[in-house]
């Protein structure tokens, strides 16, 4: 025989003024099973859980029904207070009789009805309840950070505590992403190196984190809490612990390349360091553009292998034989901070991108003005000269149904910040801003709008993202709009700047796939939710920062790797188990068809397919219990631990009474 108690909760006030109390309580002793009913006027206070924890001790109570508000309030409340009196948490029933009764009916009588309803439903429902264990597993508290910029740089520093490994992955030579790049940063035009540099001379020197570059994720095996990570670090020919970056190598390599880190602006040698200031301070060899390792795969016996750099290095540092090598690690959770493209201007042949001299991108820009860029930081044209006129075209690819549709947040601020950089370099120099609406929502960025004011810059508004075109005229470039009042202008300038959308970088697609998370109709990664749960994804131990998320500033990056880092630090920590989901989803093999309609529902990818026993299974890891399966379980095979049909039939039989 169960031993049922019912405590009812006043709740103050609120539901003792609204009910009948008394007569609920009368009403709960006569109903089979219920062993004792009590009532209280604040059940979550101190004197309350008290009396809860008194009563199922003294009273031997086997199941407990609570009558008070909400369970998303105090459920967990009540069941640790169960817990603590030796009874099963999950022999613990909420009748949530002030949400539904006391504030939603102002007849007493009415209310007090449905009231004995609830609890009833709640009485029936708790009899079928079975007693649950929380299970917990062994885990690594270890991390892996993909992608060295910002958001990463700053996860991998917050993670590496005491006891705990960090591994930074890196796929370019360096580490410190798109920002280490830039000049002036808004909106207090900071040297972006300057300000980076601790952090990045910190990555490279504690002792906790451990820093691939030139790498990238092979392998992804295993799930939250034990991760193992298959990590290809590829050949640079070039040893990192006698390279001392001294430039002798590449003065005298006789190849010339395009810079992809100038934006390809200017040239690079075959063996190279990204660019001044790079950290690591290590040079690596461009295997498909240098000679030596072209003519070894042609087999080129007229031409002997080129081998100058080696001859010039004075540390011995040239390895050519150096190979691929795969490292394998044990991690519990992962942070994805891979960053973003820049939108292909080209893409817009009313650009004139690619057609005409003189018309930038944004990124491009960026290393014009920088010291270390092509130009040496001078704002020149292609003939040396200094433009007379500069045009500032907003929104290249942004808020456009056909490419982009979301707005890329970042573009006004860093469109005002090249107008007033271009205003203090070449003073003679005339700056039109074209822009449909204006995006400057952040702290000290609408300052930038009234510099660039104070510097004499021409705004000009269109009538859409749309409504301007690039175009050559006598050797000048003529930007053709409409305004926002509809009428059409022209204007002779002889530069153009392209403020490009950012966009999820061209790997996305192949990440996505790796680490088994969802990309959103735009590109970038899924969030578990967009506003409670931004850093976290559907699959468990697998967290997003930065730019790879969405677009976003570098203090927003910087913030959301930080975050990722916080919800890993407060859920896997040395020396303790991972405490695992417990009311989650069961298969019956016996009812199992094996038509797999679950496995493709799972949002947390926690079913698989058993091909030898030919049914669907659950890692009990994964599993977060949504119930998405067992409602489409054509077979009923999937049962809802702790939210069993016959629980759920049995309050709705209640109902129908």
């Amino acid at each position: 025989m169960e031993r049922i108690g019912v405590f009812i909760c006043e709740c103050g006030p609120n539901i003792k003024e609204a009910l009948n109390v008394e007569e609920i309580a009368k009403y709960a002793s006569s109903l089979a099973h219920v062993a004792f009913v009590k009532s209280h006027t604040l059940l979550c206070a101190e004197a309350g859980k008290a009396l809860l924890k008194k009563e199922i001790i003294e009273r031997n109570l086997s199941r407990v029904v609570i009558a008070a508000c909400s369970p998303k309030e105090h459920e967990s409340t009540f069941m640790k207070i169960a817990e603590e009196a030796g009874l099963n948490p999950y022999l613990v029933q909420i009748a949530n009789i002030r949400e539904h009764c006391a504030w939603v009916i102002s007849d007493k009588v009415i209310a007090t009805e449905k009231a004995k309803v609830i609890i009833r439903t709640a009485v029936s429902r708790v009899l079928l309840h079975q007693p649950i264990v929380n299970k917990e597993i062994d885990c690594t508290p270890d991390a892996l950070v993909v992608g060295a910029g910002v958001a990463g740089i700053e996860a991998a520093l917050v993670l590496a505590q005491k006891g705990r490994k960090v591994y930074l992955v890196e796929k370019s030579p360096n580490i410190g992403g798109r920002v280490v790049r830039y000049e002036d940063v808004f909106p207090k035009f900071e040297c972006a190196t300057c300000m980076l540099d601790p952090k990045l001379d910190e990555i490279l020197h504690k002792n906790n984190i451990h820093v691939f570059t030139y790498s990238v994720v092979d392998e992804v095996l295993g799930y939250f809490g034990n991760f193992i990570i298959k990590i290809k670090k590829k050949a640079r020919s070039v040893s990192t612990e006698t390279c001392l970056g001294c430039g002798a190598c590449f003065e005298a390599c006789p190849v010339n390349v395009k810079n992809r880190y100038n934006e390809n602006l200017n040239e690079r040698k075959a063996i190279y360091i990204p660019f001044v200031g790079a950290l690591p301070n290590v040079a690596v060899i461009d295997r498909k553009n240098c000679l030596h390792f072209r003519n070894k795969a042609t087999e080129n016996t007229e031409e002997k292998k080129c081998e100058i750099c080696k001859a010039n290095c004075p540390f011995g540092a040239i390895n050519f034989d150096d190979q691929d090598e795969i490292i394998e690690i044990k991690v519990g959770s992962v942070v994805l901070a891979t960053g973003f493209d820049s939108f292909i201007a080209n893409k817009i042949p009313r650009s004139g991108y690619g057609k005409f001299e003189n018309i930038y991108t944004g990124l491009e820009f960026e290393r014009i003005l920088s010291s270390t860029g092509p130009t040496g930081g001078e704002v020149i044209l292609k003939n040396g000269e200094s433009p007379k006129s500069a045009a500032i075209i907003h929104c290249v690819g942004s808020r456009s149904k056909k490419f982009h549709n979301y707005c890329s947040g970042v573009c006004c601020t860093y469109s005002l910040t090249f107008a007033h950089i271009i205003k203090k370099k070449s003073p003679n120099t005339e700056v039109f801003n074209f822009y449909s609406d204006f995006s400057l929502a952040g702290k000290g960025y609408h300052e930038l709008y009234d510099k660039a004011l104070e510097d004499g810059v021409n705004l000009i508004r269109t009538a859409g993202p749309d409504a301007v075109e690039v175009n050559e005229d006598a050797g000048s470039l003529v930007v053709k709009y409409k305004d926002a009042a509809g009428k059409e202008s022209k204007l002779a300038v002889d530069m153009v700047i392209l403020s490009t959308a950012i966009e999820p970088s061209e790997d996305a697609t192949s990440i996505s796939q790796l680490f088994d998370i969802t990309l959103g109709s735009d590109g970038f990664f899924t969030e578990e939710h967009d506003k409670l749960a931004p850093v976290s994804t559907t699959t468990g131990g697998i967290f997003i920062a930065g730019c790879c998320q969405g677009p976003k500033d570098i203090q927003s990056s910087v913030a959301q790797g930080a975050a990722a880092a916080g919800k890993i630090l407060s859920c896997l920590v040395p020396g303790e188990k991972l405490k695992l989901e417990a009311t989650i989803a069961e298969i019956d093999e016996k009812l199992c068809s094996g038509c797999k309609i679950c496995i493709g529902l799972c949002p947390y990818k926690a079913i698989y397919f058993d091909k030898e026993k030919k049914v669907a299974a659950i890692n009990d890891i994964l599993c977060k219990g949504c119930g998405i399966c067992s409602a489409a379980c054509p077979s009923g095979a999937v049962k809802a631990r702790h939210f069993t049909s016959c629980e759920i039939t049995a309050e709705i039989k209640e109902i129908m009474k």
